[in-house]
């Protein structure tokens, strides 16, 4: 009597595992039959079954565990035509692929009714649709992927930007070209540098609070500017605040070489120049602001005693700091403050969005070497070292914006950008070689001198 219970449990099991169960697939995709975009979240069914199913963000679906046989596939969406296939054939073990295209359906309405809305072009889905239809080979980072990264600025964006290499913190390279190969424009519009010996704009200038997307564009098209080679990245600002926005965002970095290290070169600078902001300390003296000043040479003040004086006055109006001095680094740091919103003038909607941003930097290494050699004649087998020396440099860098943003709407569809401005201020320190040792001596670099710039 047991043997006979243990065979029908068994044999009961066996039938209703799916192991035993003759059983199929449907996969496929629904699209719209006009533009052939996928349509998420529409229904697709079995007619006369309760197996069912809706589209994930590719319009795409899966019906596992169906039963062999045939059936009737329905897909019904808002805004289309229910569409079905007849005699959808499911065989053990195998995947029916089908497609199902919906045609739009119009809607007649008693009374009319306007819908009012604007593209999202600052979440990853939205971005990765357009990538689908750009006819170029593309990739791009949302405002969302920022947010979630926690970039600071434009430049920590595109580090998450596949292909692209951020060098010294700022510049980028498009698959490993140099700067002269990459080109930044905002908004479609190509930015200018103001190093002359760069051509790529720094990216560390644009807070990501002014940011909705960025673009890198890998491939030519023609609507591209005439000079693109390797790259261009297009930076999109947000267009329009819908409301009153406000936020403080604040970061530091903690340098193994640099921070809190009391070896770290520095001179004595200005009083301001913790805002890169040179207080008159490197200015020209005054005896010498006259670009017609005659300063007379070395040999003449020899032997003239008034021309020696004369070149003793100058040379002592000149800073009398030469040698560096060494302080402990603070960590490095940024801040950041935006602040946006919407408000009516002469009846029209204005917006406008500004940021006001902060950063100081500082790099350090002491194990550096400087080195010439030279070939002494024609029949030398060997180089000869003119000098070998030990290299230790510090830099700090100090980088303030106030990029400002406004934007009004002149129509019910029409948005003109009256204003952009982007002004930062830069000052850079590095140390620059000062002497020579003997031929096949070492000696140690550590004079600094100060170079200034303002973008």
């Amino acid at each position: 009597m047991k043997r006979c219970l243990s065979i029908v449990v068994l044999a009961l099991l066996a039938l209703a595992h799916p192991t035993f169960a003759q059983t199929g697939t449907v996969s496929g995709a629904v699209l719209d039959r006009q533009t052939g975009d996928p349509l998420v979240g529409a229904i697709v069914f079995l007619e006369g079954t309760q197996i069912g199913i809706t589209c994930d963000i590719e319009g795409r679906f899966q019906l596992f565990d169906v039963p062999i046989g045939t059936y009737v596939l329905a897909s019904s969406m808002i805004g289309y035509q229910d569409a079905s296939i007849i005699g959808v054939e499911v065989q053990d073990g195998e995947v029916a692929k089908l497609t199902i295209t919906l045609m739009p359906e119009a809607l007649e309405l008693d009374e009319e009714v306007v819908v009012e809305a604007k593209a999202l072009r600052n979440t990853g889905a939205a971005l990765l649709k357009e990538r689908q239809k750009a006819p170029a080979v593309s990739d791009a980072i949302s405002a969302e992927e920022i947010s979630r990264a926690g970039s600071g600025d434009a430049a920590e964006a595109m580090s998450h930007v596949t292909g692209a290499s951020v060098v010294d913190g700022k510049y980028v390279y498009i698959r490993g070209l140099g700067d002269r190969y990459s080109s930044v424009q905002l908004n479609g519009s190509s930015l200018p540098n103001a190093d002359p010996d760069k051509r790529s704009v720094p990216m560390d200038l644009f807070p990501t609070a002014l940011l909705d997307n960025i673009v890198t564009t890998k491939s030519f098209t023609p609507d591209k500017p005439g000079d693109f080679t390797g790259g261009a990245v297009n930076i999109g600002t947000k267009a329009f605040p819908d409301n009153f926005t406000l936020s403080v965002s604040a970061s530091t970095k903690f340098n193994t070489q640099s921070s809190f290290n009391d070896q770290f070169l520095t001179y004595e600078g200005g009083g301001l120049d913790w805002i890169g902001v040179d207080d008159g300390t490197r200015e020209i003296p005054a005896a010498l602001a006259n670009g017609e000043v005659k300063i007379p040479d070395v040999g003449a003040a020899y032997n003239d005693e008034e021309k020696a004086l004369q070149l003793d006055e100058y040379s002592k109006s000149f800073s009398s700091v030469m040698a560096p001095t060494t302080t402990a680094a603070p960590l490095n740091q940024s801040y950041s403050v935006a602040v946006g919103n919407q408000v009516s003038l002469l009846d029209k909607p204005f917006g406008f969005l500004g940021t006001l941003t902060y950063s100081n930097n500082s790099s350090f290494y002491d194990n550096g070497t400087s080195a010439r050699w030279q070939l002494t004649s024609k029949e030398a087998s060997t180089l000869t070292n003119n000098f070998n020396l030990a290299d230790t440099r510090g830099s700090q860098e100090v980088t303030w914006g106030q990029p400002r943003y406004l934007v009004s709407q002149a129509g019910p569809h029409a948005r003109v950008v009256s204003h952009q401005h982007v002004q930062p201020q830069q000052r850079r320190r590095r140390p620059l070689p000062s002497r020579r040792v003997p031929p096949r001596s070492r000696g140690r670099r550590h004079v600094r001198d100060a170079r200034f710039e303002v973008y």
